[in-house]
């Protein structure tokens, strides 16, 4: 978001799927224990009569020797700050009806990239695609009432915040930077209290979603949410957060995996492996 302040939420998620992906599986000699990633894109955007629980869901698989002993779960529905200058369009049925066509037959005028301009991320930049009175909040809600699985908003952000650059970016590249904001973790109930108290319409604010004290002792940073490798390495495997399943047929657990009246477009699993000794 350094460099491309427009990006399609989409294309985040995309890159966070890719990331982990590519990682192959690694074998810890001291402690006997093998970890593999896993990701699979689900879809989920055929399905425009429903509402979108989440984005991601992270499964977290522990096994001893192969053998299966529990998983966890917890899910993510992603959005993205936008900059004051740079509106991000939104995704429309009529996107993924048309096809390539969308962008690769453009024939009006656009505005130049041979011209740069400014553009800012500050605490006053709305998450856009979120909306109080959203038919999406009620259905977060009324998913986690049903089924006890809590959902979490993945917040994505620039490194920084504030954080001001032109755009396009020179060469295409960012200057470096410390990821000091990112993507950040805050449970569904605590955006959803922000959400609730605007006006019919309006989008929380960066500056709205911040939390005190900070959400995590170890992390300054963390009044605006957990950063996501420690919501998943501290909070989702130390059993604070996320969802439990040691009965491999729990209902809600299958429905999650095979029932699609609560759309879900990709997950990432995460295979813990305990070998002899550990």
């Amino acid at each position: 978001m350094d460099v491309h302040p427009s990006m399609h939420e989409e294309s985040l998620d995309h890159m966070l799927i890719m990331e982990l992906s590519a990682a192959p599986p690694a074998f810890f000699a001291n402690e006997r224990i093998g970890v593999a990633i896993e990701s699979h894109w689900l879809g989920g955007r055929r399905m425009w009569h429903r509402w979108e629980i989440a984005d991601i869901a992270f499964f977290i698989v522990l096994r001893r020797l192969g053998h299966l002993q529990m998983r966890k779960v917890a899910l993510l529905q992603t959005k993205r700050l936008y900059s004051r200058e740079i509106p991000v369009p939104e995704l429309e049925r009529a996107d993924f009806e048309i096809g390539i066509g969308r962008i690769a037959d453009r024939t009006d005028p656009s505005r130049p990239l041979s011209a740069r301009r400014q553009f800012t991320f500050d605490g006053a930049c709305v998450y856009g695609a979120m909306h109080a009175g959203d038919n999406q909040i009620e259905a977060i809600d009324d998913y986690f009432d049903e089924r006890g699985i809590p959902v979490y908003y993945g917040l994505y952000n620039p490194t920084s915040l504030p954080y001001s650059a032109e755009y396009p970016a020179l060469a295409g590249s960012a200057p470096a930077a410390v990821n000091a904001v990112g993507c950040r973790i805050l449970p569904s109930a605590v955006v959803h209290a922000v959400a609730t108290q605007l006006p019919a319409g309006r989008s929380p604010t960066a500056d709205s979603l911040v939390v005190s004290p900070p959400i995590d002792p170890a992390d300054a940073g963390s009044s605006r949410g957990w950063r996501l490798e420690r919501f998943v390495a501290d909070e989702v495997l130390r059993c604070r957060q996320g969802r439990l399943f040691e009965d491999a047929t729990d209902p809600n657990l299958r429905s999650l995996l095979y029932a699609r009246s609560a759309p879900i477009q990709s997950a990432i699993t995460i295979t813990i492996d305990l070998g002899d000794g550990a």
